[in-house]
């Protein structure tokens, strides 16, 4: 799963080959903005087939690599 949402990132989002740590900060280090975001949340619930509520979206859930991978592992669960 992490190489997978990892790989969309780089793709679809930056557009080019980069190097993401799973610890960094995507937002605070500019690699995903809020249009990125919108692309990361809908990849994610198609991908997954989950839905993600408005409350859900925070930075907790949504700042690193490890943070997302947590956050929709805890919806799979569900």
């Amino acid at each position: 799963m992490k190489e997978t949402i990892k790989r969309y990132i780089v793709d679809k989002i930056v557009g080019e080959e980069i190097d993401i740590p799973d610890d960094s900060s995507l937002f605070g280090e500019g690699i995903i903005d809020s249009l990125g975001n919108v692309k990361l949340i809908s990849f994610l619930e198609k991908n997954y087939n989950i839905t993600i509520e408005p409350g859900e979206l925070t930075m907790e859930n949504f700042d690193t690599i490890n943070q997302i991978v947590a956050f929709v592992e805890q919806k799979l669960k569900k």
